[in-house]
């Protein structure tokens, strides 16, 4: 673009440069029109100003489709970084969630404690007198889907699971 504004420039100086080197006149007949006495720079200037506004044109026309496609660009970036934020977010929330969950099959979440005390077989009285995790079913992560395959292939699952 700035190339066509220089190269512009310099076609108007050098269009100049002729039109104070030829101060000449002559007759000019374009199809049925015809002038007299026209100096021989006019023709070149509306030459060089014909070309010079298409240039711009095209500059114009150009710079508006870049534009177009930059702001169409951005646009579809904020919306999929839109997505990619609350895709994170709701990865963070079932990391925590996991994580809750994971602790409470393991046994961090000391409720009421159902182990007794070996000696008398009494009951324990307090949470605080035991430091035993309560009787859950250690945690068992979920088998992955060849595993669930293999299993259901060699009979010792049921087609349900």
């Amino acid at each position: 673009m700035i190339l066509f504004l220089l190269l512009l420039i310099v076609a108007g100086a050098l269009v100049a440069v002729y039109a104070a080197q030829n101060t000449a006149t002559h007759d000019v007949t374009l199809w049925q029109w015809h002038w007299s006495a026209v100096p021989d720079w006019v023709p070149v200037v509306l030459t060089a100003a014909v070309i010079g506004a298409l240039f711009l044109l095209y500059m114009l026309y150009s710079g508006m489709v870049h534009g177009v496609r930059v702001g169409s660009m951005r646009r579809r970036v904020s919306t999929r970084e839109a997505a990619i934020n609350d895709m994170q977010a709701e990865n963070q929330r079932l990391r925590e969630e996991n994580a809750r969950v994971r602790s409470e099959l393991r046994g961090m979440d000391r409720g009421v404690v159902a182990s007794r005390d070996e000696t008398s077989r009494e009951p324990a009285s307090t949470p605080a007198d035991s430091d035993a995790p309560r009787a859950a079913k250690p945690y068992r992560p979920r088998s992955t889907f060849g595993e669930r395959v293999r299993a259901f292939f060699s009979g010792r699952e049921p087609a349900g699971y």
